[in-house]
Parts: structure tokens; sequence; C-alpha cells
């Protein structure tokens, strides 16, 4: 009878230690600068042409600006940004040592946590 208690009563404090563990697991604080947004650029990789980079840089409404850059082959890259709005900026070509080319500037509105956005492959 008494093992059978002290079963019970571990067992109970085994429960409730998990779910104190697992509710500080889901009840973690977010990270000061993860991303609340994402802006995912696609463009033809089969029409990239010679090697070179694509960049997209973006400021927003307060002047902070955000940017990357990846191989022109890779067909897409995204870029990280802190809070929905209005951002404006260029995308362009690169390579290095050469001069920037097919510069276009650009207005996105970012209004949802992920916004795809189709572009012609600069070249």
């Amino acid at each position: 009878m008494r093992a059978a208690v002290r079963m019970r009563s571990w067992l109970c404090a085994l429960g409730c230690l998990s779910v104190v563990a697992f509710a500080g697991c889901i009840d973690a604080p977010l990270e000061g600068d993860a991303p609340f947004a994402r802006l995912v650029a696609a463009w033809d990789p089969l029409a990239c042409g010679d090697p070179h980079r694509v960049v997209i840089e973006l400021g927003d409404e307060d002047g902070a600006a955000v940017s990357s850059s990846t191989p022109c082959n890779i067909g897409g890259l995204t870029v990280d940004v802190a809070h929905f709005g209005i951002y404006r900026g260029r995308i362009y070509a690169w390579v290095l040592g050469a001069a920037i080319r097919s510069e276009a500037a650009i207005e996105v509105t970012i209004d949802r946590p992920i916004v795809q956005w189709m572009v012609a492959t600069p070249r």
C-alpha cells in the first residue's frame, strides 16, 4: 500500500515537473532581432546569362535599411524586414569589379508575414 502511495506521488511530481518544463518552452520570449516579415523574391534562373549576383536593397519610411544578395542562378532570395509597411529601394545585377547593371527602382508593400514577389531576371 505504501509503495503504491509513493509511486503515485512520484508520478504526480514528475507530471507537474513536465508541465512546468513544457510551459517554459512555449512561453519563451522571441529574440529581439528576429525578423517580423520576409520578402521572397523569385526570378527565372535559366535567364541569368553570365554569372553574377542579384542584390535587393530596401529602406523603410524611417530610413532603416536592409539588403540581401545571392548568385543569380539560385533563382530567388529572401529579405527579412522588421515590420509591416512600404519599403522602397532597388534591385540590380552585380559582378565584382564591374559596374552595376539592370538597376530598377522598387516599391514593395509588406502586409503579411511572407510576401512573394516575382521579378524579371536581373541581367
